[in-house]
């Protein structure tokens, strides 16, 4: 599973990568002692931070009385929506992913 992760990832970097046509392509020299693997960690660690941001956030405002349940929910399918998109619902990693989501936003919706 971990090599497909990498894979998507090597992809998703490689997309990134690409400019507009016919324009240069951006040269992983240009930045010394960047690699791809570098980009993709640097990128997983980033969902991560970000995904953990706004649960702590969101469960935060919970506790406060400062989130509804109706706002908690739409930030849930706000963050679920492009996982479920056609050309990401069968990858099993964007699978995982929203299952830990779903799992997460449990606690979030847990009674006050």
């Amino acid at each position: 599973m971990k090599g497909d992760i990498v894979s998507y990832r090597a992809r998703q970097v490689t997309a990134l990568l690409c400019l507009e046509p016919g324009t240069e392509g951006f040269e992983m020299n240009d930045v010394p002692g960047l690699g791809v693997m570098n980009l993709i960690e640097a990128q997983e660690a980033s969902d991560v931070s970000a995904i953990n941001g706004i649960l702590s956030l969101a469960n935060i405002l919970r506790k406060r009385g400062l989130l509804s349940d109706a706002e908690a929910s739409a930030m849930y399918e706000s963050m679920s929506l492009p996982l479920g998109l056609p050309k990401y619902a069968e990858n099993p990693d964007v699978q995982d992913l929203q299952s830990n989501l779903d799992r997460l936003f449990a606690v979030v919706m847990q009674p006050k």
